[in-house]
């Protein structure tokens, strides 16, 4: 069986030209084929069980194949209401659900595949809208080439993209740089390190320079609350959302939601598969389950127990390590060899975790499977202490939990001062 195993991930990396961001056995240095998931769980082609915090990268927010879901998604297709010519009354219902939880004036919602697609239509309803074309990018919005870096800091990409780092005083001389240039200014906003006075800080720079502000919520909204997580720490609204991983529970949708006017720029986005119902139908299922089973608060409890949990566990390690956020949480690490380590032994216990990134929690991480999860993890630090015992008492510094949220795209602007973090933009990227 792990020969075959072998050959099937052999053939995976020859067929898909995709590259596949998706666990890796760091013993075989070769992909896990999974053979069916539950809840909590994954399992394997050879029998080993494992603890998902990847989740689909965030996306799913039940658990793997809940009951309820499935069963209605059963019914849906034995009522041969599976329709992509054209419109079904479910994609009316989503529609009016969505729009309702942005509370924004007179809005509208478009449906697209992912987040990288919602964040490409938002950019460019937003430019046809102005009639400007620079953009102000903070955060990931996806694998999309508009969004690489190119040249020095503040220096527009050939897409006319500028990233500004979630750094409110970059935000302000941006603005001030391209006046009367910027369509856009597009942040996906992070709650693990930005306080509310720095996001309300960087809404209210846009709202001062009258530029249109979109949240790009792909990875937050639908998750803490119903509807767009920016509201959770200021009342100021965007002008356009983006949602997608908190919708459906892994199937693939993504939205874009502004006013009537703004909308009607995006009336030329179609796709074929824009009617197909299952991802509608699955988003509805998932909020409706969300919201009746206060999965919102349950999500929040599970995450602050879960991470409260692991902070004791690595103080009594004594090994710098690090955990910051919640529901989506990091971890930091003091020591490069001991990250390395850490992830090794991880898998080795039965732990999927998205290395170097943020770990997610689904509706299914109740007291009993996080109890199995904190025995593994501690199996992993009995691991480590010894192995790393000199590293014992050293503690992470600001400047390492800085570069970690750089390198996933995440908002760090508030851990270190203005000038030290242009210091390291300069040493991370050039220019300055």
């Amino acid at each position: 069986m792990k020969q075959d195993m072998v050959e099937n991930s052999e053939k995976l990396l020859a067929v898909l030209g995709t590259h596949i961001d998706s666990p890796v056995n760091p013993f075989r240095n070769e992909r896990v084929m999974f053979s069916r998931g539950s809840g909590a769980y994954l399992f394997d082609y050879d029998g080993g069980n494992y603890i998902d915090l990847m989740n689909g990268k965030g996306s799913i927010i039940l658990g793997h194949n809940d009951p309820h879901l499935n069963a209605a998604l059963r019914s849906f297709l034995e009522q041969d209401r599976e329709i992509v010519t054209g419109p079904s009354k479910p994609i009316v219902e989503l529609a009016e659900r969505i729009r309702k939880d942005s509370a924004l004036p007179d809005a509208k919602v478009s449906f697209y595949a992912t987040g990288t697609a919602a964040c490409r239509a938002a950019v460019y309803a937003a430019r046809d809208y102005s009639g400007k074309k620079i953009v102000l990018s903070s955060g990931y919005h996806g694998w999309d080439p508009m969004w690489r870096q190119q040249g020095a800091l503040l220096e527009p990409n050939e897409d006319g993209v500028i990233e500004f780092y979630f750094i409110p005083e970059l935000l302000e001389r941006a603005l001030t740089e391209h006046k009367d240039q910027v369509a856009l200014v597009l942040f996906s906003p992070d709650y693990t390190y930005l306080s509310a006075s720095t996001i309300e800080r960087i809404l209210g720079i846009c709202r001062a320079h009258g530029v249109l502000v979109c949240c790009d919520d792909v990875k937050q909204g639908y998750r803490h609350r119903q509807g767009s997580s920016l509201e959770m720490v200021t009342a100021e609204k965007a002008d356009m959302y983006v949602f997608s991983k908190g919708l459906s529970n892994g199937h693939r949708i993504s939205c874009l939601v502004s006013t009537d006017e703004i909308m009607a720029e995006t009336k030329e986005h179609t796709y074929t598969s824009y009617y197909q119902m299952l991802p509608i139908l699955s988003s509805l299922e998932t909020l409706k389950k969300m919201e009746a089973g206060k999965g919102y608060d349950l999500i929040r409890f599970y995450g602050h127990a879960l991470t409260g949990n692991l902070k004791e566990l690595f103080a009594q390690s004594a090994l710098p390590i690090e955990v910051n956020g919640s529901s989506i949480f990091q971890l930091v690490f003091g020591d490069e060899k001991l990250e390395e380590a850490f992830y090794r032994e991880a898998f080795n216990q039965g732990l999927i975790l998205f290395e170097g990134d943020n770990q997610s929690l689904s509706l299914c991480m109740d007291k009993d499977v996080q109890v199995d999860m904190i025995r593994r993890f501690t199996n992993v630090t009995d691991v480590l202490s010894e192995q790393y015992k000199h590293l014992r008492g050293k503690e992470v510094t600001a400047e390492q939990t800085f570069r970690t949220a750089w390198n996933m795209i995440d908002g760090a602007s508030d851990l270190l001062p203005y000038e030290k973090q242009l210091k390291l933009l300069d040493n991370l990227i050039g220019g300055g």
